[in-house]
């Protein structure tokens, strides 16, 4: 494994104050008609009469086996709902979408991605940095909050992060000029994907193309909270059901403190049999090699020595609970769900 350069002085702002990612590659989708709600709810797997125009639902888009298509935030935009879907998902998850309508459905979706930019802000000093563009703050998970910038509408969406909330953006195309100025003026900085990623893996979060694949069940990438036990019917509800029901969770996300470097992909195994999987690995400026992984129980354990299988030979490596110890979020742990997505 090729070590990353890590941006050391934004690594810390991250840690420390304020910066901002772009979503450049999010996309934007828009249900529209009669049935929008209705419909939304029997294709996902979140409660969608939560939503509201102050509180986004985050669910999670499953296959007829509970496979991760997609998570999206869905937001209540009168009319119409709005959905952000994964990084480079939107496409896709509007063929499918699309698929997914039947002659009897008053429904329509549409790529409204060339409308809306969107940006995430990270750090403890985030919400102060959106004070200082006059931008209200929502202050729990899922809220929504309304402001204006230059004359444009902006939405403000809390959500859990690499220290504690972080805040997704959303901003009319016509006003992410103003937008970006104001963020250059407040003096948040962009950080670099590369140092995002270690932040990221740090707090345990996963993220698309890593933990949030079809490779792995909800439940598997603890994506609990996004899981409604009592809304109905959606593909793949009835195997995450008897997952729940009759504890068939055989597989659970857990971070990694390798001995050596190890890449994603990599096969994990303990008492010389296949255990799992890394799904994330990253060089950590604080914590050296780290690590996310998919394995079997009872190897999920923290403290369970298990054996990363690399080009150089097996690496020792010690299950540990995410996230990782001493990161920032830690001492908030107990005021937001976990885990948490991007």
């Amino acid at each position: 494994m090729s070590e990353v350069k890590v941006d050391q002085s934004l690594y810390t702002a991250a840690r420390e104050e304020a910066v901002y990612l772009p979503l450049a590659d999010s996309g934007y989708l828009r249900v529209d008609g009669e049935d929008r709600r209705d419909w939304l709810q029997r294709q996902t797997s979140n409660d969608v009469r939560l939503l509201t125009a102050r509180r986004a639902v985050r669910t999670v888009l499953t296959s007829p086996t509970a496979r991760i298509l997609d998570v999206l935030l869905l937001l209540d935009e009168g009319e119409h709902i709005g959905v952000a879907p994964l990084p480079g998902r939107h496409a896709a998850t509007l063929r499918y979408l699309r698929g997914r309508i039947f002659f009897m459905d008053k429904v329509t979706v549409s790529d409204a991605s060339a409308t809306v930019r969107q940006w995430l802000l990270e750090g403890p000093q985030a919400a102060a940095a959106l004070a200082r563009l006059d931008l209200p703050t929502p202050t729990a998970v899922d809220e929504v909050t309304t402001g204006e910038v230059a004359g444009h509408a902006v939405r403000v969406v809390a959500q859990p992060g690499i220290g504690g909330l972080a805040y997704r953006v959303l901003v009319p195309t016509e006003g992410a000029e103003a937008f970006q100025q104001g963020l250059e003026r407040a003096g948040v900085p962009e950080v670099p994907m590369a140092t995002y990623e270690v932040l990221r893996v740090e707090a345990g979060l996963p993220a698309v193309g890593h933990e949030l694949t079809e490779d792995f069940v909800p439940l598997e990438v603890g994506l609990e909270d996004l899981l409604s036990e009592n809304k109905g019917c959606y593909p793949g509800q009835e195997v995450i059901a008897r997952q729940i029901t009759y504890d068939k969770i055989t597989r659970r996300l857990v971070g990694l403190r390798p001995e050596a470097p190890v890449t994603a992909g990599a096969a994990v195994q303990a008492e010389g049999k296949p255990a799992g999987k890394v799904t994330s690995a990253v060089i950590s400026p604080r914590l050296g090699p780290i690590a996310l992984a998919v394995l079997r129980r009872p190897h999920h354990k923290p403290g369970t020595i298990v054996q990363v299988l690399t080009e150089a030979g097996p690496v020792q490596a010690t299950v540990t609970a995410l996230p990782f110890p001493q990161s920032p979020i830690s001492h908030l742990q107990s005021q937001m769900p976990h885990p948490r997505t991007p």
